[in-house]
This record gives C-alpha cells, sequence and structure tokens, in this order.
C-alpha cells in the first residue's frame, strides 16, 4: 500500500517481538505485515488524535 511505504515507521524498526506479534495479527486478519502496520499506525494516530481535541468538540 502506498501509506505503508510512506510512513517513516519500517517494520524492520520494530523489536523482534512486536514484529512477532504484528505477523500474527497479519495471519489473523488475512493481510500482508506492512498492511497490519498501517492499519496499527493509523488506528493510533486516530485514537490520538482524539485524546488532542478540547473538551465539547466531539464529533455529532
Amino acid at each position: 500500500m502506498e501509506t505503508a511505504r510512506n510512513n517513516l515507521l519500517d517494520i524492520r524498526d520494530i523489536s523482534p517481538k512486536v514484529r512477532e506479534l504484528i505477523k500474527q495479527y497479519a495471519a489473523v486478519n488475512n493481510c500482508t505485515q506492512a498492511e497490519m502496520l498501517e492499519h496499527i499506525v493509523l488506528g493510533w494516530n486516530a485514537q490520538q488524535s482524539e485524546s488532542e481535541r478540547p473538551p465539547g468538540h466531539e464529533d455529532e
């Protein structure tokens, strides 16, 4: 996926233990490790964005 290639984070930069977990999650979700990493990063970024919003500005 294009987004995965553009991310500064590369699967080789991740500890072997976490890499193994990503490999297992990818197998369970029937996707590549790069796709799983992208999914994790996008989910993390979305969660961080939500936590940085000031109170009272939630989406309706």
